[in-house]
Order: structure tokens, then sequence, then C-alpha cells
């Protein structure tokens, strides 16, 4: 029987020995190697404990060139959405034997820097991107690095990149609400520097030409994507004449903003006001909120598998996941009361 000392480092020739077996077999079970009979992996896991080991993750990397963990930097970790996205990406990557080490650059630049100058120095094994405001035209230096890196959510150009149609996304809204009668529609949204915005705010303009709706510029009310933003932004919609009858937001924290600032005003979204949000998250089912189903924990999924297989096949060509919206319909909408704003 081994005495681990306090002083000394516990190896896996003092766990092979109080186990009784080799340091190969020992090797295998850290390694988590299935060929190993379950009662040989219980007897070494059992020496493990009793010994006080802690596996040496620096050296194992310098055998296998391999840190097993996935770097996941996200721009806003308040928001819900990216949330679900986290919680898929952990799970998926989990199931291979990858733990994810989470970064936020809350939209700041600099941050998302040194972000993945860190990762890239741990190393991880690769880096999922959620890239921030304003880097997507400077973020070429991603593409061929290593460790490899998948974007999410925000393309940038020679990534692979996991998404949704967004330009589809908002077509969708402006259908349903310009088949409810309105003519009048905002579009409460996010910064114009994200790609999504543009995307979905292209689809907003698309959906209005189709449906024959006139656009009109000041009806666009660009806001932080944020609850506050969404209050501010329809807070001022609401001032324009012809009032708007109806507005299509951003995301679904902007568009439950936005229903805080209709109550504000003594409207109630469903019955003197319709509102749209995008990405369907939980909060989105509670509060009553028709909204763009954008999958996030879909695309979670499919920005990791992206990132396993860029992993496996480094020198293989680009590819593109980009999943179709669906609209779910719910409370805060209804068709266009005689009441509304003329046309």
């Amino acid at each position: 029987m081994i005495e681990a000392s306090p002083k000394d480092r516990v190896t896996l020739v003092d766990i092979a020995s109080d186990a009784g077996v080799s340091r190969a077999t020992v090797s295998l079970v850290l390694r988590n190697v299935p060929s190993v009979a379950p009662a040989t992996r219980k007897r070494v896991l059992q020496s493990i404990t009793k010994l006080g080991y802690v596996y040496h993750r620096g050296a194992a990397n310098l055998r296998t060139q391999r840190s097993h963990a996935i770097g996941l930097i996200v721009s806003d970790i308040t928001n819900p959405f990216f949330a679900e996205i986290i919680i898929a990406i952990e799970d998926w990557l989990g199931s291979t034997g990858f733990v994810t080490i989470l970064g936020n650059t809350s939209e700041n630049l600099e941050k998302q820097q040194r972000l993945l100058k860190s990762l890239s120095e741990y190393p991880v094994d690769g880096i999922l991107i959620c890239p921030t405001q304003g880097s997507i035209t400077g973020a070429g230096s991603l593409a061929g690095r290593r460790p490899p890196v998948v974007a999410f959510t925000r393309p940038v150009s020679g990534l692979d990149y996991a998404g949704v149609d967004n330009v589809a996304g908002s077509e969708l809204a402006i259908d349903y609400l310009a088949a409810l009668g309105h003519q009048h529609i905002a579009f409460i949204g996010g910064p114009s520097s994200l790609s999504s915005a543009q995307q979905r705010f292209l689809g907003y303009r698309l959906g209005l030409e189709k449906n024959g709706i006139s656009f009109r510029e000041n009806l666009v009310v660009e806001q932080a994507p944020n609850r506050k933003g969404g209050f501010q932004g329809l807070t001022a919609a609401l001032t324009l004449s012809p009032a708007p009858t109806a507005a299509v937001c951003f995301n679904d924290v902007v568009a439950l903003g936005a229903i805080e600032a209709l109550r504000s005003s003594s409207k109630e979204p469903g019955r003197d006001f319709s509102i749209v949000g995008f990405n369907n998250i939980a909060d989105a089912h509670f509060g009553g909120l028709t909204t763009v189903d954008t999958s996030p924990a879909k695309i979670g999924e499919a920005a990791a598998d992206l990132l396993l297989h860029r992993i496996k096949e480094p020198t293989s060509p680009v590819r593109q996941v980009i999943l179709t919206p669906r609209l779910i319909v719910r409370e805060s909408t209804a068709r266009r009361s005689p009441g509304s704003s003329p046309d």
C-alpha cells in the first residue's frame, strides 16, 4: 500500500502500484479509453481518489498537442438568445469529450482581440465566435489561423459559419402584418453596424415592396439591441404622424422593451398595436410575443459541428449552415383596428 506524501506529486506509477495494474492501464483509464475492463477501471479510479492524483493537463497537452478545450466567444452574454446557443454548444461539444471556455466581449472589439489572443495561447483546439459590432470587415485575420475559428450568427468572410436566413425572417414578419391590414410598420432595430441588423432591415424593405407598402425612412428607428433600446425606439415611433400600427423588432429583447413602451402609453399589444420579435427566446413564449423563430439551439449545434469538422479536416472547403426561419404567432399581434392611424 502506498501512502502519498503531501509534498510529493502522485505519479502514474504510484497509482499503478496501489491498484495492482500497469502504468499503461492507468494511462488508458485517464484518457477514458473504453477497452479497459469495468472492474479494472473502477479499481484505478478508487486509487486515483485515495492518493489525490491531479491530472497534469499541461503535460498531457505537450504529449498530444491537444487541449480538448474549445474557446467560445459571445458578444452579449446577458442576451437570452446567446444563453440558449451556449447551452447547445456546451452539450454538443461535451458529448464528444471537449470542455468549453467561455468569453464575453460586451460588443467591445479590444476585449475580443484579448480573448482571441488568450485562447490561442492556452491553446484551445478551436474557437467559436459571434463577432463584435464593427469587427466583421476587419476580422479577415481570423480566416486560416490556428487554432481554427468558426463564426455563428454573424458571418465572417473565409470562415465556416452557422446562422439563420435573416432576410427571409423579416419578410415573414412583414407578410404576416400586411395580411392583418397594417400599412405603417416600424422597424425597431439594432445598430446598423451589425450584419444581422443589415440583413433583417433588407428583409423588411423587401417585404414592404412585395406587399405594396410604401417605405418610410422615419419608421426605421436604430437603437441598442436591448430592452432599453426597444422602449426608446417605440416611444419615438409613436410620436410620428401618421404613427405606426405595428413594428418588427430586431430581436425579442428589443420587442419586450417595445411592449413596455406600449403599455406606458396605455396601449396593449395585440389589441391597439402589433409587435413581432426575432429569435423566439423562452421569454417570448411566456410573454405572448409573436416572433420569428431562428432556432438558437440548432445554430449552436451546427456551429459546434462545423468546428469539430474543421479541427479534423483543417484544409477542407469553407462551409455554411443557414437555417430556415419560421413565424410563431402569439398574442402580441392582431388585425389592424379601424381606429388605428389612417393609411
